[in-house]
């Protein structure tokens, strides 16, 4: 058996956990009983106390059509348990609490509404053991890494969007999770409109969606490519929405124009596939990084190349979140990987920029970082690799998004 999980228990007692959903128990070294299907599936983490010596599992469980409780005559002397003590192969529950000799539990369904529930830690708190109340306290993204990250103009609220298919809307105040969509596609990017009345999502489908962000209802949405949206950014005067892809080109659509969203203009001599894009001030050029490392500058909605240097020294860009550049070379560290710096940005004051890297490392610099190998301040928290990076409007905080972890972490910015 492949053993999840160890731990230790009252009265010299070790328990461990298998895959098949069965716990063994033991004293000393000698193998006590084998609680079978402790869990339906596999047992991956178990809570002990040695006050009362009861026990909390948590698994992998489908819950039950059917509920069934124990004949009356089955008695139980614990007060957690007192007269809710049931059959462990009949009740499933991802959480079960159990007594200290792992003889007599109870379940207590999630409600997660998930088709299997999962439960990968647990811990015992003086929380409704007797009414199995549950209550959820946060609610993240699932499978599959967060790629979109955007923060809303002049509200500490920002947007994230996942492989699961979801949009998230975060509130950076309360910490907490004030809505979501439900796409049926992996989302790859999002932004908000400067306004703030608008947030558009790029899909893995090639599909692009604006939705109003008050009923968060489909304004518009459209298909002109066949692969992945790799980033969208609305033009600053609310004209434009450029969409960048795998397929080397951003599209630029007229918003004016209304839900129709017919396309005005594309770029089509990148190089390879758009990685992010900026818009200048004025909302007549943008700026796209491709996955050869070359930043490109092009008209809007035109979509012609900007060949003179002279030209793009000039323009004032409205954000900048391009790893390409001389105004962020210090970024790449000794011997770097082209694909080592996946993400920066930087602060609306244009003094800092922070980046993620696939090392799992947030790093903040001044800006410009025009030398090599510039100075930087390292913060650690995410696993490999730190997929986008944020500052919030007022630049107080800094949000990341993790694709392994599946975690948004938010930084103060002091």
């Amino acid at each position: 058996q492949t053993v999840p999980l160890v731990a230790f228990g009252a009265n010299n007692l070790t328990f461990t956990g298998a895959i098949n959903g069965d716990v063994y128990v033991w004293r000393e070294h000698f193998l006590v009983r084998v609680v079978a299907k402790a869990h339906s599936g596999p047992v991956f983490t178990m809570y002990t106390t040695l006050r009362d010596g009861l026990i909390v599992t948590g698994g992998k469980e489908r819950p039950p059509d059917v509920q069934c409780d124990l004949s009356p005559d089955v008695q139980c002397d614990l007060s957690p348990l007192s007269g809710l003590c049931v059959d462990r192969t009949k009740e499933g529950g991802a959480v079960k609490l159990w007594d200290q000799e792992m003889k007599r539990c109870r379940a207590f369904q999630l409600e997660t509404g998930q088709p299997v529930e999962n439960v990968r830690s647990v811990c015992r708190g003086k929380v409704g053991e007797k009414n199995a109340a549950s209550n959820t306290m946060i609610n993240g993204h699932t499978k599959g890494g967060i790629w979109g990250l955007a923060t809303h103009p002049f509200k500490d609220v920002f947007i994230s969007a996942s492989d699961d298919g979801t949009i998230r809307i975060w509130d950076l105040a309360d910490k907490k999770l004030l809505n979501k969509v439900s796409l049926g596609h992996a989302a790859k990017c999002t932004s908000y409109s400067p306004n703030g009345e608008m947030v558009s999502i790029g899909l893995e489908n090639g599909e692009f969606i604006v939705l109003l962000v008050n009923s968060l209802t489909v304004w518009g949405k459209r298909r002109d490519r066949s692969v992945a949206i790799q980033d969208i950014r609305f033009s600053p005067d609310n004209r434009f929405l450029a969409v960048g892809s795998v397929e080397s080109a951003v599209d630029f659509y007229d918003l004016s124009l209304g839900p129709s969203l017919n396309r005005i203009g594309y770029c089509k001599d990148l190089p390879g596939s758009v990685i992010q894009i900026d818009f200048s001030a004025d909302s007549k050029h943008i700026q796209v990084s491709s996955s050869t490392y070359t930043r490109q500058v092009h008209e809007v909605p035109s979509g012609k190349m900007v060949s003179e240097q002279s030209v793009s020294e000039r323009i004032t860009w409205a954000t900048w979140t391009s790893i390409l550049g001389d105004e962020v070379l210090g970024v790449w560290p000794r011997n770097a990987e082209r694909a080592d710096v996946n993400c920066a940005c930087v602060s609306h004051a244009g003094l800092n920029l922070v980046t993620g890297d696939d090392f799992g490392l947030i790093k903040l610099f001044d800006f410009p970082c025009s030398e090599k190998y510039a100075k930087h301040k390292r913060y650690f928290g995410h696993s490999a690799h730190v997929t986008n990076v944020r500052f919030s409007w007022d630049d107080k905080y800094v949000i990341s998004a993790g694709g392994s972890d599946c975690s948004l972490f938010v930084w103060k910015s002091q």
